[in-house]
Parts: structure tokens; C-alpha cells; sequence
């Protein structure tokens, strides 16, 4: 499963995503922080959280658990995919703890993640994105490793030999 995201880490990936600008991609986030208080600070250079943050995780992954029968439009697809990820990691326990949970990886402040708290108005626009994102990878990293299966065959006619790889997704794991 993919780290945890800091600033710079979330701001290639909302490149890639999104095709967005560095300065574009701090703007969501930040308001996500300061008006919705639904992401933590999220100018970090760290991708990994303190070794005592593993109850707030823990609250945090019962907040989304539990947000489909918070919210007035309890049939928001992205909030139902959230529960459902977070009611897998809760009955299973958390992966990846050790790299996770790591205080050494720590600056002055940790990973970007979401708090628990559910926005008091609907997102819209970057800041749906962008929370849709952080959340996705804060449940992925905690799920355990996708497990793939590749198959390579080589196929003879005449003289030619034509090579032929392939693989196929067995266990999603964190993709899911």
C-alpha cells in the first residue's frame, strides 16, 4: 500500500490526477484545514504518524464508518465507499502498522489525513477532490498489499518468437 501523503506527495499526485498546479493543489487542502476542519495541517513534510495516533485513527475510521447515517444524503457514493473500507479495517485490524505509526518519520508535523470530522456543508469543486483523495489513501495504507498474478508465454511460428506477458489482479488488497 502507498505511504501516507505530505505536501509534496499530494501535490504530484493532484498532478497527475487532476492535471493541477502545485499552488492550486496547497489551496485545497488548506481550506480544507482552516474552514472545514476536515483534514489535518497539511503543509508536512512527513508521511507517517506519531506511535500514540493510533486511537485517533482508530476514532477516525468509526467517524467514516459511520457517516452514511450522519449525513442527510446517506446515499453519497464516495461516504459509502469510505464506510465500507472503514468497517473492513476495523473488523480486521490495521496493516502496515510499523510504517505507519513511525515517530522517527515525523517533522514537525505528521502525515496529511482526514479527522474524523464530517464537513458541516456539502464539498464541492478541489475540495471534494482533494478530501476524496486523502481519504482513499488514508484507508489504502492501513489495507494489506494488491497480490497479482503474471503470466509470460512465448509463442513460436516458423522462426519468429513472439513474447506475451499479462497479469491479472487476485487480491485487491489496498486497491480495493
Amino acid at each position: 500500500a502507498p505511504p501516507l501523503f505530505d505536501l509534496t506527495s499530494l501535490q504530484r499526485e493532484a498532478n497527475r490526477r487532476f492535471s493541477w498546479s502545485a499552488r492550486r493543489t496547497l489551496s485545497a487542502p488548506q481550506r480544507c484545514y482552516d474552514r472545514h476542519k476536515i483534514l489535518t495541517y497539511p503543509r508536512t513534510s512527513s508521511r507517517c504518524l506519531p506511535s500514540d495516533y493510533q486511537d485517533t485513527v482508530t476514532e477516525t475510521l468509526g467517524s467514516l464508518r459511520d457517516a452514511p447515517s450522519k449525513l442527510s444524503n446517506g446515499s453519497d457514493g464516495e461516504i459509502a465507499d469510505y464506510a465500507r473500507a472503514a468497517v473492513n479495517l476495523l473488523d480486521r485490524g490495521l496493516e502496515n502498522v510499523a510504517r505507519i505509526f513511525d515517530d522517527a518519520g515525523i517533522s514537525d508535523h505528521f502525515a496529511i489525513i482526514p479527522t474524523g470530522n464530517l464537513p458541516e456543508s456539502e464539498l464541492s469543486g478541489d475540495d471534494k477532490r482533494l478530501f476524496d483523495l486523502v481519504t482513499r489513501r488514508f484507508l489504502g495504507a492501513f489495507h494489506p498489499p494488491a497480490r497479482w498474478e503474471r503470466v509470460e508465454r512465448i509463442t513460436r511460428v516458423g522462426e519468429a518468437d513472439f513474447r506475451t506477458r499479462a497479469r491479472a489482479l487476485m487480491e485487491p488488497g489496498w486497491r480495493a
